[in-house]
Formats: C-alpha cells, sequence, structure tokens
C-alpha cells in the first residue's frame, strides 16, 4: 500500500521527534505528502461567563500558540534535515485525540505516525493516553512509535 499522505502529531517530546524521522523514512519511500500537527487544547471552562477571563484567555492562546509554532518548526526542521518537505498545521479543540481524528479525514491523510510514550499500568490509567484513542477512534492505519 502506498501512503499519499502522512499526518503526524507532535508534542515537542523525544519520542514524537523519534515519530518524525520514521514518518520521514515512510514519506519518502513512497514520495508521500506529509503533515505535521500540534493540537492547542481549548479548555470548556475558558468562557465561564461569571467570571471575566477575556484578557487571561488571549494571553493563553497568544502564548500557547507561540510555543506550538515552536514545536512544529522543531518538527518541520527536522523534516527537512532527512529530505522531506512538510507542511505544519495548529489544530484547535476541546479533546485532543478527537481533533487529530477529524485532522485525518479534513486532510484526506491515509495514515498517522504518533509516538507513544509507552506508559503502563497506573500511569496509564491516570494519565490517559491519546495514542490509543486514536487507535481506538481513527479510521486509518496508525503507526505508534516508540522512542
Amino acid at each position: 500500500m502506498a501512503y499519499q499522505h502522512i499526518l503526524v502529531p507532535v508534542d515537542g517530546s523525544e519520542t514524537s521527534l523519534v515519530a518524525v524521522k520514521q514518518a520521514a523514512e515512510i514519506a519518502k519511500a513512497f514520495n508521500s505528502k506529509v503533515t505535521a500537527v500540534c493540537v492547542l487544547a481549548i479548555d470548556p471552562f475558558v468562557a465561564v461567563e461569571f467570571v471575566n477571563t477575556d484578557q487571561f484567555i488571549n494571553d493563553y492562546v497568544v502564548k500557547a500558540k507561540e510555543e506550538i509554532q515552536g514545536i512544529l518548526e522543531q518538527a518541520k526542521a527536522l523534516f527537512t534535515q532527512e529530505g522531506v518537505n512538510a507542511e505544519t498545521q495548529i489544530l484547535e479543540g476541546q479533546t485532543v485525540h478527537k481533533v487529530i481524528v477529524e485532522a485525518t479525514a479534513e486532510l484526506a491523510a491515509d495514515l498517522i505516525v504518533i509516538g507513544s510514550h509507552g506508559r503502563k499500568g497506573i500511569k496509564k490509567l491516570l494519565l490517559g493516553s491519546v495514542t490509543q484513542a486514536i487507535l481506538e477512534e481513527g479510521t486509518v492505519p496508525v503507526l505508534v512509535v516508540h522512542q
């Protein structure tokens, strides 16, 4: 199967950067388009009506987007270093894995390459797993890369 468009969620962790390198290898093999994405999680309670949080929210979003842009630039530089031209996008939403699954459909990606920290036991239970949720809800193949 030739992959036409690879989606690579990144979060700045070492594990996500390992996924970038793996995605670059696949992209070179299949001459695939690549889009690296990072999700800005919007808290559903930030717009609580009885508290004036407008300035706080604006400051948070501006700072978060700056941080995310840095993460995406780092991923793009790694792709470039590997000889792959990659696009980047900041995605926004409340639930990270759902935003990634929706982006997969919107961008017509046919493969997700994602890093996983490989947490087990109580740590996985308490921290949850974006990767696991994508595996459960996604509709395209997912390559999970461990550090």
